[in-house]
């Protein structure tokens, strides 16, 4: 069975959410759409490293108060974003592709990375139970990683301005 397309109206409500996520000081490792075959709905997918700082459950939080308070578009339910670290080996599987742009890099016998042509390109995959295609990729940033210290100046400063929004 094919994949449902995504309604364009939900493309731009995703960027518009990931602008909203960095005016906030979340800023994604990545942010893409994807399909969930076992509940077949589409998702939004944020791999982001306060994940392992602060957890699923405290980033949720946040991230409902943002959405009542209206920082972040009302199409986007906060039950559609999936929250993943960019240290599980899936998280880091989803910001490679997503980063991708449906080409990968291929090495000769000799470790010399050779072009592929345009038609090597590909349109969808499939990792885990989600499937991605390159055209769903809001946003990916490189897998820098940040000090203990870093994420904790970063994590109050994206509560203080969900806080201010909220009030």
């Amino acid at each position: 069975m094919a994949t449902p397309e995504i309604d364009e109206r939900f493309l731009t409500a995703g960027r518009e959410y990931g602008d909203a996520l960095v005016n906030l000081g979340l800023e994604p490792h990545a942010l893409f759409w994807a399909y969930d075959n076992g509940e077949q709905r589409h998702i939004l997918v944020l791999v982001t490293d306060f994940f392992d700082f602060k957890g699923p459950l405290e980033i949720s939080k946040q991230l409902f108060r943002a959405y009542n308070a209206s920082v972040t578009p009302k199409e986007i339910d906060p039950f559609t974003v999936r929250l993943h670290s960019i240290n599980q080996s899936i998280g880091e599987e989803y910001r490679n592709f997503a980063g991708s742009d449906g080409k990968f890099k291929v090495w000769d016998k000799n470790m010399v990375r050779k072009p592929l042509p345009e038609e090597a390109r590909v349109e969808s995959m499939n990792i885990g139970d989600i499937t991605m295609k390159p055209t769903w990729t809001i946003c990916v940033r490189p897998g820098k990683r940040r000090t203990g210290v870093d994420l904790s100046r970063r994590w109050e400063r994206f509560t203080r301005n969900v806080d201010r929004a909220a009030a």
